[in-house]
């Protein structure tokens, strides 16, 4: 990695008022899950934490990948990666830096998120509340590396953006999609049921990140951070192999 580099993706992302941004969004939207729990009859705080989570969750994964989508399509259209390639900078320099930097930027914005929730209902906060922070986190550095691929790969800044959140819909329906291929109203041995069988191993599962019912009844068990972490840097791997070896082989 290039620690300069690094430096520049973490400069234009304070340029753009990234963080700002988010933060102002999180606030309005802690704002609204106080607001419409307190008009809930019964579990004010329970329902406030959940509208809470699920809001922020969603806003951060989404501003994050349009950052980072519109980020690399400027430096292409600039000619700032050009301008880099011919500096003694190899191209795997580049791809590492910037997924670096925007692993950075998703740590701190999970940090944000975390703190967010913990204000809508502080005497909530426990283990679980932890297990979530740290998960989302690892979602987001998921989905800004499969956005560094498409933009990289895929010259249109909305068509990447638009590939890279059907990725997330499909990670967060990928549970529900099993779930029906394994009931009795499907046939498991059908080419369509093998066919998600075999997109479910190479399609991150989100599903499994952030449970809601952490938040509420504490952690469970049933997915800790080990295999968060696993998942996470299986498929950080996998993108930033793909993303390196379409950008080696490109010609400029």
């Amino acid at each position: 990695m290039s620690l300069p580099l690094v430096k520049y993706v973490l400069t234009a992302a304070v340029r753009d008022k990234l963080i700002l941004s988010l933060t102002l969004v999180m606030l309005v939207g802690s704002s609204l899950a106080i607001f419409l729990g307190g008009s809930a009859i019964i579990e004010k705080d329970q329902f406030s934490v959940v509208f809470a989570a699920a809001s922020l969750r969603i806003i951060s994964v989404f501003g994050l990948v349009l950052f980072v989508v519109f980020f690399v399509r400027r430096s292409f259209e600039s000619k700032d990666i050009e301008f880099l390639l011919s500096r003694p900078v190899s191209r795997l320099n580049i791809i590492f830096s910037y997924a670096f930097a925007f692993a950075i930027l998703s740590f701190v914005i999970g940090i944000a998120v975390g703190g967010a929730i913990y204000s809508v209902s502080p005497h909530l906060f426990g283990y679980g509340h932890v297990i979530w922070i740290v998960t989302i986190m690892v979602e987001s550095v998921i989905m800004v590396n499969v956005a560094l691929f498409f933009s990289m790969y895929i010259s249109s800044a909305s068509s990447a953006s638009m590939a890279t959140l059907g990725v997330y819909v499909l990670g967060r329906l990928m549970g529900q999609l099993l779930g029906i291929s394994d009931s009795t109203l499907v046939d498991s041995s059908g080419i369509y049921a093998m066919a998600l069988q075999l997109v479910s191993f190479i399609t991150p599962r989100l599903d499994l990140l952030g449970q809601t019912s952490w938040l509420i009844y504490g952690y469970d068990g049933s997915y800790g951070l080990i295999e968060a972490i696993i998942q996470g840097v299986f498929f950080s791997a996998l993108i930033l192999l793909a993303t390196s070896l379409d950008f080696v082989r490109r010609q400029f």
